[in-house]
């Protein structure tokens, strides 16, 4: 299971995804994999949740956690 942090949204996505690619890919035998096929397997729907992590008063927002439902 994958999870991005980050302190933008957009951060902890891109480290989501970074971490999410890895983990696809080395699942996948890439030596006989073709090229539609890659493409394929990354063009499933994958739902996350989303977590705010907030300052201890809860009055500013310090990051965000991406990751796969239920890791």
């Amino acid at each position: 299971m994958a999870e991005g942090e980050g302190r933008t949204l957009a951060e902890a996505f891109d480290d989501y995804a970074h971490k999410k690619s890895e983990e696809r890919l080395s699942e996948m035998n890439i030596d006989d994999l073709s090229f539609r096929d890659g493409l394929d397997a990354f063009e499933v729907y994958n739902p996350v949740e989303i977590q705010v992590k907030t300052r201890p008063a809860n009055q500013w927002v310090k990051g965000f956690k991406v990751k796969d439902p239920g890791s």
